[in-house]
């Protein structure tokens, strides 16, 4: 039982920052939720309570469904993870402040995944800037332009990604993405793609 009421007592960035974890729910394998959320979004941050209902539901049911799936955490339960190898770094880099919530993290950190698979050819470039737009509609962070201060190059940001503990025998796992609500797990991504992710994000500032 979740009682969305404590929702209410949030500030509007605390609650943007955990509807980025909800938006990961869709991105990661329901594209018709995140089609919703799409829709409801900014109705559910306005403060709809049943919208608010609806979106828990949907996330604790996912969260629960994928971890029963992978109770020892062999597969399916790594999905959770989507945007969180590039959100630690990130979060490394801001000194754990706040600069970057957990959540603003995350958000940007499935942007960038969707980007990094975009340029593998894994999904068209319309994924990417659809997972951005609506963050832009929902007035969150999206990009590295969005950390207020300095942040560190690109070179910098993946060495605090090899320091994530997704790191398997000296290969980082990423969280990539066929298509909204398509993730899967890989080891196989070029160090150099990545890294012209970042150093264009970077610039793009």
């Amino acid at each position: 039982m979740a009682d969305i009421d404590v929702l209410g007592t949030l500030t509007e960035r605390d609650f943007l920052a955990g509807y980025g974890e909800v938006a990961k729910y869709g991105l990661l394998g329901d594209a018709a939720f995140f089609a919703w959320l799409e829709e409801n979004g900014p109705g559910l941050a306005a403060g709809d309570a049943g919208l608010r209902q609806d979106a828990v539901r949907r996330s604790v049911q996912m969260k629960a469904d994928i971890v029963m799936r992978d109770e020892t955490e062999q597969g399916d339960r790594a999905l959770l993870n989507l945007g969180h190898t590039f959100c630690h770094a990130l979060e490394a880099a801001t000194g754990y402040s706040d600069r970057l919530l957990h959540g603003e993290g995350v958000a940007i950190g499935c942007a960038l995944a969707f980007e990094v698979s975009a340029r593998m050819g894994l999904c068209p470039q319309e994924e990417p800037s659809r997972v951005r737009a609506h963050l832009s509609d929902m007035k969150m962070k999206r990009d590295l332009s969005d950390i207020p201060g300095e942040l560190p190059g690109a070179d910098a940001l993946l060495t605090l990604m090899g320091q994530d503990k997704k790191v398997v025998d000296g290969q980082l796992r990423f969280i990539l993405a066929r298509g909204i609500g398509q993730a899967f797990v890989t080891g196989d991504v070029p160090r150099a793609v990545v890294q012209e992710v970042l150093s264009d994000a970077l610039r793009a500032g």
